[in-house]
C-alpha cells in the first residue's frame, strides 16, 4: 500500500510542476518494408573451406609476410525470383587481420595477430550474362564498380557491364572468389607449437 501512495504523489507532483503549453495529443509510429517474391540461397564449392594443409614455419619469411597459394572457389546465388541482391561479408575474427585490408586469421597467445586473406570476385555471370561487381561504402546509397571483397565494404552486388552505378535485378549469380592469404612475418609470431590457421567470414545476402 505504502509503494502505490507515493507512486501516485509523485505523480501527482510532476503534473502540479508542469508549465502550462500547448503540447500534440498523439504521435505516429510507421512500420514500412516489403515482401520479397522469393529467397536466395548462397552455396560455396568444395563446402566453403580453403585448405592450405600444414606450412612449416621454417618456410615462413621472418621480416615479410608468407603469400600461401591463392586458391578458387566458386560461389553461387540462386533466387526464386529475378531481384537486386546485396552482399554482406562479415568476419568472424575482427579484429585480428595483421593488415586492416583482410579478414583475420585468428590469434597466437591471444595477441599475436597470425596474418589475413582477402578475396578477389573474379568471372561473374548475371543469369548467364557477363556482370560487373560493384561495392557500397554507404549502406546502398552509392554504388561503385569493385573487384575486391574485403572488410572496408559495407555491401557488395552485380551490375550489367554497361552501368557499374546500380545493382540489376537477378535471378541466379555465380562468381570466382580468389582467396589469397599471408601469414604475419615470422620474427612478430610464437610458433614454438603448431599453430591453427583459423579464418572465417560469412556471406549474408539480402535485398534491394
Amino acid at each position: 500500500m505504502l509503494k502505490k501512495y507515493c507512486a501516485a504523489l509523485s505523480a501527482t507532483t510532476l503534473i502540479s510542476l508542469a508549465p502550462y503549453a500547448l503540447a500534440a495529443s498523439s504521435t505516429d509510429l510507421t512500420v514500412t518494408g516489403s515482401i520479397t517474391p522469393g529467397a536466395c540461397t548462397p552455396t560455396l564449392s568444395n563446402g566453403g573451406v580453403v585448405d592450405h594443409g600444414k606450412t612449416s614455419a621454417k618456410d615462413l619469411n621472418p621480416d615479410r609476410n608468407t603469400n600461401l597459394p591463392r586458391e578458387t572457389l566458386q560461389l553461387s546465388i540462386n533466387c526464386d525470383a529475378e531481384q537486386p541482391i546485396k552482399l554482406r561479408v562479415i568476419d568472424n575474427r575482427p579484429g585480428t587481420s595483421s593488415d586492416s585490408t583482410r579478414f583475420g586469421l585468428g590469434f597466437i597467445n591471444g595477441n599475436q595477430k597470425l596474418g589475413g586473406f582477402y578475396i578477389r570476385m573474379a568471372n561473374p555471370l548475371a543469369d548467364g550474362v557477363a556482370a560487373s561487381t560493384l561495392a557500397s561504402y554507404d549502406g546502398g546509397a552509392t554504388w561503385v564498380p569493385n573487384k575486391w571483397m574485403d572488410p572496408e565494404f559495407s555491401l557488395l552486388s552485380v551490375g550489367s557491364i554497361s552501368d557499374t552505378t546500380t545493382p540489376i535485378a537477378v535471378k541466379d549469380v555465380t562468381m570466382d572468389l580468389e582467396v589469397s592469404t599471408a601469414i604475419a612475418r615470422a620474427d612478430s609470431l610464437d610458433l614454438t607449437d603448431e599453430v591453427a590457421i583459423d579464418g572465417s567470414i560469412t556471406l549474408e545476402v539480402g535485398y534491394l
